[in-house]
């Protein structure tokens, strides 16, 4: 007898030590990879936030990537960070409103509050979240601060939640017990966070007053701090005699039209330099040593910016400003009309950051870091910077205790789910963003952070967020939000679950035109978003939105990373995969947003109809970024899908309704039914609108692409 055919052996298991190989390999300028990586199971999240993966980055790559910088913006003078990675990355800094950015460097940030009244420094380590707070030693509205590792001999390839000190400068009125030459007292303390107090001050004269607002400092060596007064005097701090040092930049012009062309560096020899733009040359000065004591400034190198950016990079009327300068990546940053540039000196290549001119009143901070995600949920929502609010235990339980006291606390968790989910249709996103918040604290300490059963509440939890925000200014915008609340409630044959496992529909758009069925209102709403009356506050604090952003993408990207793991296509994809290129859109990040909206209209085409809304509106949605990215010819095609689409569907309206009216009887009990809710006559009349619009809008792109062809 034929022995049984053996049974198909499983792949083999890799080996712990090859995981990590790979894992060490991925790119680490694009920290969404290790990011990803962490949440595919514990052993790689356990791997990837060890202390030694981190040492072994270092090791292998050598030099860190700039992972972005903070700016204090000139139109609102707080701390944002802008991300320079290959893909959308975000760091939750501190409030923008009390904070004023002043230094990054191993692991550490610095921030100075706005508050003279009060003022403290933050101290804030944006991998951990760990926060600390220091009084000043002087309050004085004109000073600046540096951090630096306290450790002798230190790495920095690990020294998160190690001693550190923080070097604070500042200049104050005048001495009169000095001559008239030296009328000027600038001084510097130091803190150690080991003894958790200030030194002695130390303070040097000079015959000008000193602000120190605009520039961020650099350190060479191990001991030497420099700063540069706003007046580009440069003030250097030895932490190892604590004295300090006046002296001027290479060439001090005071009669030349504007100030703030040089800017502090390392140079290439490992000391002290200095950058100088005269346009369109960028000179790169050096501090030599002569004779033993005097040191000297030498031009060590010329570029020539144009022929490194692009061309119509600056107006005839602009100036070019050097923005910062990434310590250890050996990167300048430098800001024209066309916006902002990032340059490495080493192979002279540049490329473009962002589309904002950074003119404010403290250059531009990088970030130069390897990210590896913290293994606390902590880390991945900003817990630690007040984001997510503490739950308290001892809420609506009326003092209960033994048996059953976890099964109420997820009875609150699920009371506080739907009462958020309410609250987005009410249009009350600030308490839906509250009661998700919380439910979010008990669900996923009962189930695990990327358990399944916490993937809606995050989700809920990002788009409420996202609704929050105000939309992205396009002239053809409005026709985005103009797709009926009925059609986008009403499903085939598929629906999400929440977190408790009831059923609901999920194919709601995440705009903040939500689900409803208030039948008039619903009518009413819709007729007021095509004529253009938008209800939505659009004059939100510019970095009060980009915190929500920032925090709505953590959570989507969570929820995505959850749903991820099951290869069933269901519409609580599509939600997320479009809530996630919502937030790419405002943060104008389009080939991102471009990519998202096409995975999510393929997983929507195989869960409904043809003909469905959402269909129109996702390929409507695809078309408008193509056209915000200067890509028509790449909307024309969805543009057509939507057309016939919206042509096909007018067509079935019209012979149903012509059935309709061949049966009074069934005409008569139709119309009954339409009580309160979007007849097929209104539904007609908004597809009409949407679909002269669309064939608008397809013969103005091809117009523009056949005038493209012809140039």
């Amino acid at each position: 007898m034929a022995a049984p055919p053996s049974r198909r052996a499983s792949p083999a298991v890799l080996p712990d030590e090859l995981v990590e190989e790979i894992l060490l390999r991925l790119p680490p300028d694009d920290p969404a990879c290790l990011l990803r990586a962490s949440v595919v199971c514990k052993a790689w999240s356990s791997a990837i936030s060890h202390p030694s993966f981190r040492r072994r980055l270092h090791e292998l790559h050598r030099t860190p990537p700039v992972l972005g910088f903070f700016h204090n913006w000139y139109e609102d003078g707080g701390p944002r960070f802008v991300p320079t990675t290959a893909s959308s990355f975000s760091l939750a800094a501190p409030d923008w409103r009390s904070w004023r950015a002043l230094d990054c460097r191993h692991g550490r940030a610095l921030f100075l509050s706005k508050c003279l009244d009060t003022q403290e420094i933050l101290l804030w380590e944006p991998i951990t979240g760990a926060l600390q707070r220091i009084p000043v030693p002087a309050k004085v509205g004109r000073s600046n601060a540096a951090v630096l590792c306290a450790v002798d001999r230190c790495d920095h390839r690990h020294c998160l939640g190690g001693p550190f000190r923080v070097v604070f400068v500042f200049s104050g009125g005048e001495d009169t017990d000095e001559s008239d030459d030296e009328d000027y007292v600038t001084s510097a303390c130091v803190y150690s966070s080991e003894t958790s107090t200030w030194g002695e001050l130390t303070s040097v004269h000079g015959k000008y007053s000193m602000w120190f607002t605009h520039f961020s400092s650099v350190l060479v060596g191990r001991s030497l701090l420099y700063f540069m007064s706003n007046n580009e005097f440069i003030l250097e701090y030895d932490l190892a005699r604590h004295g300090l040092t006046l002296f001027d930049t290479p060439t001090t012009d005071f009669s030349r039209a504007y100030a703030w062309v040089f800017n502090l560096m390392v140079a290439e020899d490992g000391g002290l330099g200095v950058s100088e733009i005269v346009d369109p040359l960028l000179k790169l000065w050096s501090r030599e040593a002569s004779d033993g004591t005097n040191a000297r400034w030498v031009l060590s190198r010329v570029i020539h910016l144009g022929n490194l950016l692009p061309i119509g990079f600056r107006d005839v009327d602009d100036r070019l400003c050097v923005e910062g300068f990434a310590v250890g990546a050996n990167v300048i940053f430098i800001s024209a009309a066309a916006g902002l540039f990032r340059i490495e000196l080493q192979t002279e290549r540049a490329r473009k950051v962002c589309g904002d001119r950074c003119i404010g009143d403290c250059n531009l901070i990088p970030v130069v870091s390897f990210y590896t995600p913290h293994s606390s949920l902590e880390a991945l929502r900003g817990k630690q910077h007040d984001l997510l609010l503490p739950l308290n235990p001892t809420e609506d339980r009326g003092g209960e205790e033994g048996g059953g006291e976890e099964e109420k606390i997820l009875e609150r968790a699920q009371e506080l789910f739907d009462k958020g989910c309410k609250a987005i249709e009410d249009r009350d996103f600030t308490n839906a963003i509250d009661c998700f918040n919380h439910a979010l604290e008990i669900r996923v300490s009962h189930y695990g952070e990327l358990a399944p059963e916490c993937a809606s509440t995050f989700y809920r939890y990002g788009h409420a967020l996202v609704c929050k925000a105000p939309k992205v200014k396009n002239p053809s915008d409005k026709v985005l939000k103009s797709v009926p609340n009925e059609e986008l409630v009403k499903t085939t044959a598929t629906t999400s679950k929440d977190d408790s496992g009831s059923s609901e529909p999920s194919g709601f758009s995440i705009e903040p035109v939500l689900p409803s069925e208030k039948g008039d209102a619903e009518e009413k709403l819709y007729w007021e978003t095509l004529n253009g009356k938008d209800q939505e506050d659009v004059n939100m604090a510019h970095n009060e939105v980009n915190s929500d952003l920032d925090l709505a993408w953590k959570m989507l990207d969570i929820a995505r990373a959850i749903v991820a793991k099951s290869p069933e296509k269901t519409m609580e994809k599509v939600d997320i995969f479009c809530a996630l290129a919502e937030v790419s859109m405002k943060r104008e990040d389009r080939d991102t947003a471009i990519g998202y909206y096409l995975e999510a209209l393929a997983i929507l085409e195989h869960l409904v109809r043809p003909d469905h809304f959402r269909v129109i509106d996702l390929n409507w949605r695809i078309c408008l970024v193509f056209e915000l990215a200067s890509k028509v010819g790449d909307a024309i095609p969805y543009c057509a899908k939507a057309i016939s689409i919206c042509q096909s569907r007018i067509q079935d309206l019209k012979n149903a309704m012509k059935a309709l009216l061949a049966d009074k009887d069934v005409s008569a009990s139709a119309a009954e039914g339409h009580s309160g809710k979007l007849t097929p006559e209104y539904k007609i009349s908004l597809l009409s609108i949407l679909l002269a619009r669309f064939q608008k809008k397809l013969e103005d792109w091809s117009k523009q692409c056949q005038h493209q062809a012809m140039a």
